[in-house]
């Protein structure tokens, strides 16, 4: 039976956890601005509307594969962890992160993550939206044009872009169950072939 977590030890959990899911947001929200600098800024140098439409469309797909891949990775890498700690439980570590659970996986984590690392691009569209000005002009049209230009192109307003969050928490959060899904079954069959080996020795 594990021991339970003191009221300190509580809370030195939960700041573990919330820098877990921002340690996992970090890459996403990188490559969102990267394409942000690059393949959407360049789509605003484009006058025509059709090239710019096909130039979009492009660093939207580059921008969800990101997703896909990283959201993977952390589903992965959470539950790598998940089974390394309760192995380590049932030796009765009394590893802190190991008894109480710290980086292990949950699907709420993949939807948790997405959505932090969208939080930047929603903080600036709601200041610009609510008083417009030069900065957040820019910010949405240099660093968040997955979400700006996709419907400006088209003459609607960029508070439309808030939708765009949906689809890729979504994206994220299906590859993170799938990243995780695979790991176990992985790791399932490791321990499998280690028990098999362990009991051909004892015969």
């Amino acid at each position: 039976m594990e021991n339970e977590l003191t009221s300190e030890e509580k809370r030195k959990k939960i700041f573990a956890e919330i820098k877990d899911v921002f340690a996992g947001a970090a890459f996403p929200l990188m490559l969102m601005l990267i394409f942000g600098a690059s393949i959407f800024a360049f789509a605003d140098s484009v006058e025509e509307i059709a090239l710019k439409a096909v130039i979009v469309v492009a660093g939207e797909i580059f921008l969800v594969a990101a997703y896909v891949v990283f959201g993977r990775q952390n589903g992965v890498t959470a539950m790598r962890k998940t089974v390394q700690h309760r192995k380590k439980r049932e030796l009765g570590t009394d590893d802190f992160k190991v008894r109480a659970h710290t980086g292990e996986y949950a699907v709420y984590k993949g939807v948790i993550i997405a959505a932090i690392s969208c939080i930047p691009y929603i903080l600036v569209q709601i200041i610009g939206g609510a008083a417009p000005n030069t900065v957040c002009d820019f910010l949405l049209k240099y660093v968040f044009g997955w979400a700006y230009f996709p419907f400006t192109i088209g003459g609607l307003t960029s508070w439309f872009g808030l939708i765009l969050i949906i689809p890729l928490v979504g994206v994220h959060t299906a590859a993170y169950v799938w990243g995780g899904t695979v790991e176990l079954k992985k790791q399932n069959k490791v321990t499998e072939l280690q028990n098999s080996d362990g009991k051909n020795k004892k015969k």
